[in-house]
Order: structure tokens, then sequence, then C-alpha cells
């Protein structure tokens, strides 16, 4: 099962947080025993681009489509056999003891098979 990890920053992560993993050493073994398929960081929100079609016009604003105080820094794609495994090694990441980890299973579209999406 695949899932996306979502890294982020929080406004109230604490100072100096004891028994912190190594960014290093979390790569090394997360993507070296084939748990992790893909991951990177992310531009601050400032950088971000928001898009909307409404009416056939497509709508570009600059910054964050939304105001929050959680900011995704980064992801990573988790193949975990089980959400016990995926937290395990969320739960590994520095940012698990200074910001927060989302773990999102991935809904397949079905589209191995030969259905077509929605149908």
């Amino acid at each position: 099962m695949r899932y996306l990890m979502l890294v982020l920053s929080t406004p109230d992560a604490p100072a100096d947080p004891e028994n912190v993993p190594e960014i290093e050493d979390w790569v090394r073994d997360t993507y070296g025993s084939g748990r992790a398929v893909l991951g990177d960081r992310l531009r601050p929100p400032a950088d971000a681009v928001g898009v909307q079609v409404r009416t056939g016009e497509v709508i570009v604003t600059d910054g964050p489509f939304s105001e929050t105080k959680e900011v995704i820094a980064g992801f990573d794609v988790l193949d975990a056999p089980d959400l016990d495994e995926a937290i395990r090694i969320a739960a590994a990441h520095p940012m698990a003891h200074t910001g927060a980890i989302e773990l999102r299973p991935f809904w397949p579209l079905g589209l191995d098979d030969g259905a077509a999406a929605g149908a």
C-alpha cells in the first residue's frame, strides 16, 4: 500500500526537542529499504500558485490557496504493507519530533484494469 507522507512545519514546535533523529539516517534507512519511493522538500507558501477554472476561465492566484498555521514543507511517498508500518516510518522522521506528519493512503483510480475513471 502506498501512503503520501506530508511533512509539516508547525508553529508550536518545541524549541529544543531531545533525541531527534538525523534526516540523513532516516533517508538512508527508509529509501535504502525501499519503503520510500519518492520525496522532496517544497518551496515556501509564498512561492505557491493557486489554479482554478470557473465558467471556462483559468484563474491564477499568488500564494497559498488556504491560510493555515501548518506549512507543508515536504513529502514522501511510502510503500508499506500496512498503516502500522507507515506510522512506524513516519514516527522515525525528524519532523515527527519538531513538526508534524500526516499520512494519507493512496486511493487508486483503478485504471490498470482498463476501467474508465468514474465509470
